[in-house]
């Protein structure tokens, strides 16, 4: 049986709130710590690139930790761990808004680094299990894509909250002193707040969840290889993890790009700015059931070769434009592209989890995502580091009112130019993806016959 609507939107809200942070921590505060903190844009790049060396070695333990963590009868096992994950997330979004444009250089770089760095741990913990949460309580590829077209929807509207106000505090010169913008930027955290606790307190972690769980096992090194070499022996594994560190990396710091781009480059207001990002995810969302019927049709791997066509047209008409209605219109041809190829991704990525449960009789979902870390942080973390060093080659000067003409096209290629590459790149690697439509409904199947749909709303 299908799930409910009131059961979709309770799974597809909590890795929307994950959304929300990330794009106030990864966007917003990328932003602030330059411009209004007055950070060195060297000395922040170096901040995401030491986070996302961290994940390198705690990515690796924490989703193994997870998977063999034993489900606890009237506490559950993923669940239980987003619950007391949730406060620690909470307590560094608003540490972080307060540092003092006062301190010295490198204060504000190891404050900044070492809040971070914990705010990553119950982040990692959190996504982990939510993540492994979403596909056992999803079991099948329609419910998995129907979830994730309302996911799109909850994230992008509440996720819209943190774009409208960082796009009137951080784009034009409305609001400049730090305190205001801080204390603005808390009724971010509270929505956010409020994000992650509704689905942690409304959802059930019954043990019917854990059919065929890993949590029974012993956490032994030859247990340990076994797990890592039943995935690395997957063809599926190796392209979707090409994929991965290509085309989908650039994907999760778009809007920081975007706002170095509305404000120095088209120079626009606030307002304007806010209406562009606004406006095109509006038209994407209304345009998100018809994308979701496109992939049943047509499959996932398929669906994300058409997606790449829009995202790529939209991304190299930005070398042009010079007003922001125009940037609008680049927006909403290449987030159209954009969410067709990422609502693709998430039965793609299920299914590999599903295939090698089909191989080996237990569910790794955490040594997955372990593994697609340690291969892939030392590539996927860069992007922001890059997108920062190559503005700051091209000659950005945070203290500019107006940045030179070297500086905002450098501002166009990190914004436009890598996404392209990135893509294309990540064309060849879909090419060796062996699940077409026929193997996505085969593995669909399996994990239905596994898992009932409705599984996770049955009382714990």
């Amino acid at each position: 049986m299908a799930l409910k609507f009131r059961q979709r939107a309770l799974l597809a809200t909590p890795l929307p709130a994950t959304w929300m942070s990330t794009v106030i921590i990864h966007n917003v505060y990328v932003k602030f710590y330059t411009d209004v903190i007055g950070l060195d844009p060297k000395y922040v790049g170096w901040v995401f690139l030491a986070f996302n060396i961290w994940n390198v070695i705690n990515d690796p333990i924490f989703g193994v930790l997870l998977d063999k963590m034993a489900y606890r009868p009237g506490k559950g096992k993923f669940l239980r761990v987003m619950r007391i994950t949730i406060p620690f997330m909470l307590i560094g979004l608003v540490a972080m808004a307060w540092t003092s444009p006062s301190w010295p250089q490198m204060t504000i770089f190891l404050v900044f680094l070492i809040e971070l760095f914990l705010f990553d741990v119950a982040a990692t913990f959190y996504l982990i299990s939510a993540t492994s949460y979403f596909y056992l309580a999803a079991p099948t590829r329609e419910d998995r894509i129907d979830v994730e077209v309302v996911k799109t929807w909850i994230g992008n509207i509440t996720s819209a909250v943190a774009t409208v106000v960082a796009t009137q505090l951080l784009v034009g010169d409305t609001i400049t002193e730090h305190t205001t913008i801080a204390t603005m930027l808390m009724g971010v955290v509270l929505v956010n707040a409020a994000l992650y606790l509704i689905p942690a307190l409304l959802l059930k972690d019954p043990p019917e969840l854990y059919e065929g769980d890993a949590g029974q096992q012993s956490v032994t090194w030859p247990q340990l290889k076994e797990d890592a070499r039943s995935i690395l022996r997957m063809r599926a594994f190796w392209a979707w993890f090409g994929y991965g560190i290509t085309a989908a990396a650039p994907m999760g710091m778009y809007f920081t790009a975007f706002l170095y781009f509305m404000d120095h480059v088209i120079r626009s207001s606030g307002t304007e700015a806010t209406i562009t990002d606004v406006g095109s995810m509006v038209v994407v969302l209304l345009l998100m059931p018809l994308f979701a019927r496109l992939i049943k049709r047509l499959g996932s791997r398929t669906s994300i070769f058409v997606g790449m066509i829009p995202y790529i047209l939209g991304l190299a008409a930005l070398f042009a434009v010079t007003k922001w209605w125009q940037v609008l219109l680049c927006y909403v041809v290449l987030m159209s592209g954009r969410y067709i190829m990422t609502t693709s991704g998430v039965p793609l990525e299920a299914a590999l989890i599903d295939e090698n449960e089909r191989t080996t009789g237990t569910r790794k979902t955490g040594s997955f995502v372990a593994l697609r870390a340690l291969l892939s942080a030392p590539v996927i973390g860069v992007q922001t580091s890059l997108f920062l060093w190559i503005i700051a080659g091209f000659g950005y000067d945070q203290n500019a009112d107006v940045q030179s003409s070297s500086a905002q096209f450098g501002i166009r290629v990190a914004t436009a130019g890598v996404p392209i590459a990135m893509a294309l790149l990540g064309a060849v690697a879909m090419f060796f993806l062996p699940y077409t439509k026929q193997v996505e409904a085969e593995l669909s199947e399996f994990s239905k016959a596994r898992r009932e749909p409705g599984t996770a709303f049955q009382e714990d």
